[in-house]
């Protein structure tokens, strides 16, 4: 019984082995069957078959759909990476597998079209204002060693300008050099490697900056400081920039200040104060100039008062006098006179701070006199000039009574300035009723209260919405009346 069941395993064994069925046929995946535009090293991919040992895969490559006359190539993998195929050509190609055991029939053929020549991005057709160094873009290719770019002044690329760059095949992107301004150029690109070289781009053509823009200030500008800062557009692919600054339209004679490539600004160090200025700039590189147009400008000749206000009134005995600062200034000198001549006038030198805004000086404790007039001015002083007097003005003044230590007229009030309120305190220990009135310069009634005093003071009068200004106080009680001066500061 043992030897018939050994027998029969054996006899299957054997029907197993003769019946195995033939190798599968491959099936092609990429690229897909009348594909365009592939790289010169496409890799072309196929699906895994099932096999026994040995198993590897044929592949053709062929340039017409016969296969006459086919380049062969072997793997043991499921892909293969072409090189140096001819630009713009049709292939076809086919795959089989092959083990220990036999061969599969061939797959179906597929074709496929290289590309034939690369494809520009930028710059774009009919561009302008293009930089000197215009940037050139064109599509990616793989399997490819070198780009070469074209440009010539004529769309037949046969001029004396005529110039071919080469870049590494990895690039998609080089730049142009030194390139005319205003000048039109075209532009065509084209791929190659070791076995061959595509056929040109389609052209393109652009055209290289023509303007070069000035930026602030504007032209006409008046009464700017003398550190004012001369701005522009910039322009890529330069070697430098040079500014002329001229107190001559025509420029006869000027001053020259160099800019690096990358600068957009520069402060110049020759301004005098009421001088009108012209300026221009010429963009530089290696073959070529291009200027801007004539602008110009002129700094301010004089220092502009602020504050007090001229001819200003009830101004305080210690007040800051204030002017509009200027930059580009080292010092200011201030006069302080009593007449409009300016003849005995106190000098008072300042320097000059940083930042915007207002300037301002406060005049010292006991120089000048209850309801006086005044007059002041002041000029700047740069590292190489000096502006010529600010209008004079004038101001008049009153006492103010600050933290004043003994009674007037019998009373006291503080704060002075006062804001929201004042307190009144009596000279004398004085209780009961009280008026309390605020007249105007002019005498006109401003505000009345009754008020109740206790211990001789009367606290927190509000003021209620009086304008800043100085008002005659009148405090009315048991027949006796109490006056003085209140300013109002808010």
């Amino acid at each position: 019984m043992k030897k018939i069941y050994l027998s029969v395993l054996a006899s299957l064994a054997f029907l197993v082995v003769f019946a195995a069925p033939d190798i599968y046929t491959p099936e092609l995946v990429a690229p897909g069957n009348n594909a365009t535009g592939s790289a010169p090293n496409v890799e072309l991919d196929w699906n895994a078959v099932t096999g026994q040992l040995g198993l590897h895969y044929e592949v053709q490559l062929s340039g017409d759909a016969a296969f006459t006359n086919p380049v062969a190539f072997s793997t043991e993998l499921t892909s293969y990476r072409m090189s140096n195929l001819m630009f713009g050509m049709q292939y076809y190609w086919r795959v089989r597998a092959v083990d220990n055991q036999g061969t599969s029939a061939w797959s179906d053929s597929r074709s496929f079209t290289t590309i034939a020549k690369p494809v520009i991005r930028r710059p774009n057709d009919n561009a302008t204002g293009s930089a000197p160094n215009v940037q050139i873009i064109w599509e990616a290719i793989t399997g490819v060693s070198y780009f070469d770019f074209q440009l010539d002044t004529v769309n037949t690329f046969d001029s004396p300008e005529s110039h071919i760059t080469s870049v590494a095949g990895t690039l998609a992107q080089s730049n142009a050099s030194s390139l005319y301004f205003a000048e039109k150029y075209y532009l065509r690109v084209r791929a190659r490697h070791s076995a061959d070289t595509s056929e040109w781009s389609v052209v393109r053509s652009f055209t290289v900056e023509d303007i070069f823009e000035l930026k602030d200030p504007d032209n006409n500008s008046v009464g700017l400081v003398p550190d004012i800062e001369l701005e522009w557009n910039k322009i890529d692919g330069l070697e430098k920039y040079n500014i002329y600054i001229s107190t001559h339209a025509d420029f006869l004679s000027y001053e020259l200040y160099t800019a690096a490539k990358n600068l957009t600004k520069l402060v110049p160090d020759t301004l005098y104060f009421g001088v009108k200025y012209f300026w221009k700039m010429a963009a530089i590189h290696s073959r070529d100039t291009l200027i801007s147009d004539t602008r110009n400008f002129t700094v301010l000749d004089k220092v502009t008062l602020n504050s007090p206000a001229n001819n200003a009134t009830n101004v305080e005995l210690v007040p800051f006098l204030k002017w509009n600062k200027i930059s580009g200034v080292v010092s200011y000198k201030l006069e302080l006179g009593s007449n409009q001549n300016m003849s005995g006038a106190t000098s008072y030198n300042i320097n000059a701070t940083t930042g915007t805004g207002q300037e301002q000086f406060k005049v010292p404790n006991h120089v000048l006199d209850s309801a006086a007039t005044y007059y002041w001015r002041v000029k700047t002083l740069s590292n190489i000039d000096t502006s010529d007097w600010s209008d004079t003005w004038n101001f008049r003044c009153v006492a103010l009574g600050v933290d004043e230590p003994v009674f007037r007229n019998g009373l006291r009030i503080y704060p002075s300035p006062a804001s929201d309120y004042i307190n009144i305190q009596l000279k004398s220990g004085i209780n009961g009723q009280a008026v309390v009135s605020l007249f105007d310069l002019l005498g006109k009634a401003r505000l009345q209260r009754e008020v109740q005093i206790v211990n001789g003071t009367i606290k927190d009068l509000q003021l209620g919405s009086l304008s800043n200004g100085i008002y005659m106080i009148r405090i009315e009680t048991e027949g006796v009346n109490y006056t003085s001066k209140v300013i109002v500061k808010r």
